[in-house]
């Protein structure tokens, strides 16, 4: 019986296993950013933005990679600035949109993928702080459609830069430096979840998780 349970149990981690690796190579990764970087200034309510211009001002681009495939981002606020304002935890910092919209485009070809970013935090404290948030898709064609439907909402990360020897943004939220500035390191965009690969990891979880009870109990 014991046999079994690890058959099981083994079959059940392959299965995640198998879904972690299938989405890895259809999300959207973002690349080092090549024009613009992200500008944070005053203490307290400290104002983001954007140095470059893609077409509009107050924005940053570069490459991003579908699979082996790269292609081309811009990410763009219009509206009001984001601002960031510090909690409880020394590192974790909340983000207000403010109302402003911190809009995302990545083309492969023919293929295109647009959305509204909403961050709400920034982890901070070394030299690559990220921001986490969330994409809303307003548009999707070619490979992407099938797997970002319009109105989805997925998953969104993305890791700065700061250069070597500048201020750290909780520097600059304290009061301690005046501003900072940081470029784009990396990041991802996850596919819309299919409802029979959702099935399948839920699947997976109850069965790995009710045979590890069994374990305890034993």
């Amino acid at each position: 019986m014991a046999m079994k349970h690890r058959l099981v149990f083994g079959c059940a981690l392959v299965a995640l296993a198998i879904l972690a690796q299938a989405s890895a190579q259809t999300q959207i990764t973002i690349g080092q950013s090549t024009s613009g970087s992200w500008q944070f200034q005053g203490a307290g309510a400290t104002t983001v933005s954007l140095s470059g211009s893609c077409g509009v001002s107050n924005c940053i681009s570069g490459l991003g990679y579908f699979g082996a495939s790269a292609g081309t981002y811009s990410m763009w606020i219009t509206g009001s600035n984001p601002t960031l304002t510090a909690t409880s935890n020394p590192s974790l910092f909340a983000v207000n949109m403010n109302g402003g919209t911190l809009n995302f485009s990545f083309s492969l070809g023919s293929s295109s993928l647009t959305g509204t970013i909403v961050l709400t935090t920034l982890k901070d404290g070394t030299l690559a702080p990220q921001f986490l948030g969330s994409l809303r898709v307003t548009g999707s064609t070619g490979v992407f459609a099938s797997l970002w439907t319009v109105a989805s909402i997925v998953p969104f990360d993305l890791t700065l830069s700061i250069p070597s020897g500048s201020a750290l943004v909780d520097q600059v939220v304290s009061g301690t430096a005046a501003s900072t500035s940081a470029t784009n390191s990396s990041g991802e965009i996850l596919p819309v979840p299919e409802p029979s690969s959702i099935a399948l990891i839920g699947g997976g979880l109850l069965v790995a998780g009710s045979l590890l009870k069994r374990v305890r109990r034993k």
